[in-house]
């Protein structure tokens, strides 16, 4: 669950929401500056399905102690890999390469995504480290298997599958920037050191998505959104292959307030319609 906190109401976006953002950013990835996706299935459907193992959580949301709904950052790591695995089993059953390239995005994230984000803290409990344990090696031989297959010629080397994982941060953090920041327009590169903001992703998921790939074999750059209104941005360089990209992301808003019980969170949560939030994202 991803929460949005505003002054008055939260907005609760599932795992699996903010994933079909993710791959509609990466269904209309590419044009003469940023090279098209390849292998294009396999990186449009882990992009839409990377989190997908979230429904576990999502199809019956917490809040803490104090009554605050819960968002990703503060799941309990104790019970989140048991499901993070079981959405990756279900992604390799679809499609392995896609597989590979969720099972490197979530060894990833407790590791500053690779050295990508290194402002996000390093996860060092002993959940996360057991994961990185049995996940590390795990990618290592699929790498390898991966690598023979000749359906990946082209895209299966070392090099390429880096390629490939950090545009899967590109469409992570993308849609993370709309789901993490109730009000866009206050969205800005700063990085703000907050307990809050850092809890809530808001820290970390700003108006800059560094580093972007362009090309292979050619340097990443920055990518910069610069909201003009509440729905409406400009992206610099316009990475989308319309000159125009709109897209949309479902969420439940609710009150803002400590909520007594599980139950009662839930039987407010559960009455909410979800609601669609569409944004426009032009070029400079």
């Amino acid at each position: 669950m991803v929460v949005a906190e505003g002054p008055n109401e939260y907005i609760l976006y599932t795992q699996n929401d903010h994933g079909d953002l993710a791959g509609q950013f990466a269904a209309h990835w590419g044009n003469e500056t940023f090279a098209p996706l390849r292998p294009r299935n396999s990186m449009v459907f882990v992009a839409e399905a990377h989190d997908n193992g979230w429904w576990y959580w999502d199809i019956d949301p917490e809040v803490d102690d104090h009554g605050v709904p819960i968002t990703f950052r503060r799941t309990p790591r104790e019970r989140l890999y048991t499901f993070i695995n079981k959405g990756i089993a279900n992604i390799m059953e679809k499609d392995l390469y896609a597989g590979l390239i969720a099972s490197m995005h979530h060894a990833g994230l407790p590791q500053h995504r690779y050295g990508t984000l290194p402002a996000v803290p390093r996860r060092q409990d002993e959940h996360t480290q057991m994961f990185l344990r049995e996940r590390e090696p795990f990618n290592q031989n699929l790498m390898a298997k991966v690598a023979t297959l000749a359906e990946y010629d082209g895209v299966n080397s070392s090099d390429y599958l880096w390629f490939n994982y950090r545009m899967m941060q590109v469409f992570d953090r993308l849609s993370l920037f709309f789901c993490c920041n109730f009000d866009l327009e206050k969205a800005t590169t700063s990085e703000s050191q907050s307990p809050a903001d850092k809890d809530y992703g808001r820290a970390f998921y700003r108006s800059t998505i560094n580093p972007t790939p362009t090309i292979f074999g050619q340097p990443d750059i920055e990518l910069y959104l610069a909201p003009l209104g509440k729905t409406k941005l400009m992206v610099e360089p316009f990475p989308f292959d319309d000159s125009e990209l709109k897209v949309s992301v479902r969420g439940r808003v609710i009150p803002r307030r400590p909520y007594r019980s599980q139950e009662e969170f839930r039987e407010v949560y559960r009455h909410q319609p979800r609601e669609t939030f569409e944004y426009t994202l032009i070029p400079k």
